[in-house]
């Protein structure tokens, strides 16, 4: 005779003589809503695509940090922003992956709220459609450094590299 499979055995288990128990202080919480990863991201997509203004500030466009820093959070989308960018138009409008990416960093509403509170801390300003690293701060470089120094955060700097190689239009960042 067969030997049942793990499966079956599982669910014979299951089936009335194991009781699952949950341990909710062993529950890790998602990193994807964690405040300090979260602004560590952000930080380092201002570090990477940036530009210097005269001041020696950074600016970028905030579609564009909104975008980027969703992509690096989620190397897996790599294929599909570099297909979006290699479309005829490269516009918002597109169909299949691209406006399903597009729908998923638009609503990114955490996004929202940790750009919020490192505006709250002096960290960012908005100044017109742009953020800008405010001077007195030295978080985003000091974010920088760590995370090269330590060896952290590598996927989302790989990633954050890779997306300097694309050519992103105005029309995928506002979806005209």
């Amino acid at each position: 005779m067969a030997e049942p499979s793990a499966v079956s055995q599982l669910a014979a288990l299951l089936g009335g003589h194991a009781k699952p128990v949950i341990r909710p202080q062993r529950l890790a919480p998602a990193t994807i809503y964690d405040i300090d990863y979260r602004m560590a991201v952000v930080a380092l997509t201002i570090h990477a695509h940036g530009a210097k203004t005269d001041d020696g500030e950074l600016r970028i466009d905030s579609a564009r940090l909104k975008l980027f820093q969703f992509i690096a959070q989620r190397p897996n989308m790599i294929p599909a922003m570099n297909e979006w960018a290699r479309s005829k138009h490269a516009s918002g409008l597109l169909r299949d992956s691209s406006q399903r990416l597009r729908r998923g960093y638009l609503g990114d509403g955490t996004y929202d709220q940790v750009v919020e509170y490192m505006m709250a801390c002096k960290i960012i300003r908005v100044e017109g459609r742009s953020f800008i690293s405010e001077k007195p701060s030295q978080y985003i470089s000091e974010i920088a450094a760590a995370t090269e120094a330590q060896d952290m955060f590598v996927s989302e700097r790989t990633v954050l590299q890779e997306l300097a190689k694309l050519r992103v239009t105005n029309a995928m960042l506002e979806g005209q």
